[in-house]
């Protein structure tokens, strides 16, 4: 009996810690078949010295055993100077869906590989405090998301639509990298065909895509029919700051090439600027009336 006993306190710890994978599909695959969140740290481990002290913590027993047992790891070395073998893991996690612009960054994935939570960057990894608390933190926005998704399964129409949004808002991220979250836009869409619930304007809106037809339609002269589209969507209530000021600067570029319109260039920046302006294009909406009001 003290025998068996000796061997379950060995193998206890073993049975609590993250398992490592190689690369991330090989991570994908074990998660969907055990049920596992996946974490990946990327890192540049011959040129990025921030990252050396996290990836060094990051491959400890120790940091393992903080994770549980409840999470798989990957990491993914974005060398600068690769070998063979480094080029060829390299090519296997293309996979993953997300290249993080700032490194080192720490990733999580649901265990169908759907991006929860990317942090990005020394200052950001930073406030989190240790890797596994930040983890942790995507870990229970992931769980929240799920009893949320669970709650809707009992709902109908634009209860069950907005069920859905919530959980996407969430996480943030629209319909995630390569639309790993459109299957739920299209249930929020069959849910609620007529959006009355107005999750679905939330997760259609074309962002990007609504000022480049802005300015390919300004140059073919087609301005009437560009501002009703761009019109269309700032009548939408439920857009969020970030998305109108999105429509606002299709509608900036668009008045840009519209003789008739230059004059409402001012007023269309203020609005931009009125509705959030620390954000990337509040502020460049006070450049720009500066700029303007030189001009005068």
């Amino acid at each position: 009996m003290r025998f068996l006993s000796t061997i379950f306190i060995v193998i206890s710890p073993v049975l609590l810690a993250a398992e490592r994978l190689p690369d991330f599909p090989a991570a994908v695959e074990k998660a969907k078949s055990g049920g596992q969140d996946i974490a990946v740290l990327f890192h540049g481990s011959d040129w990025c010295t921030p990252g050396k002290k996290l990836a060094a913590l990051w491959t400890t027993e120790a940091f393992e055993k903080s994770a549980g047992k409840d999470l798989l790891l990957v990491d993914i070395d974005r060398k600068e100077s690769p070998s063979s073998a480094d080029e060829a893991l390299a090519k296997r996690n293309e996979a993953c869906p997300v290249k993080p612009r700032s490194l080192p960054a720490i990733a999580l994935f649901d265990k169908d590989g759907r991006l929860v939570a990317v942090r990005e960057g020394t200052p950001e990894l930073d406030s989190l405090g240790r890797p596994e608390q930040a983890i942790q933190r995507a870990i229970d926005v992931r769980k929240k998301r799920d009893d949320l998704w669970q709650k809707a399964e009992g709902m109908r129409g634009p209860q069950k639509a907005a069920q859905l949004a919530a959980g996407l808002d969430l996480l943030g991220i629209g319909a995630g990298p390569k639309n790993a979250y459109q299957p739920v836009i299209e249930e929020i869409k069959k849910a609620d065909p007529e959006d009355r619930s107005g999750a679905l304007a939330r997760y259609s809106f074309p962002g990007r895509k609504l000022l480049d037809l802005a300015v390919d339609q300004g140059k073919a002269g087609k301005f009437t029919q560009a501002d009703e589209e761009i019109g269309g969507w700032l009548k939408k209530p439920q857009l969020t700051k970030a998305q109108r000021q999105e429509a606002l600067a299709a509608r900036f570029a668009l008045y840009q090439r519209w003789p008739e319109k230059k004059s409402g260039l001012a007023g269309v920046l203020k609005e931009i600027e009125k509705l959030d302006p620390k954000s990337e294009l509040g502020t460049a909406a006070t450049t720009y009336l500066a700029m303007l009001s030189k001009e005068k």
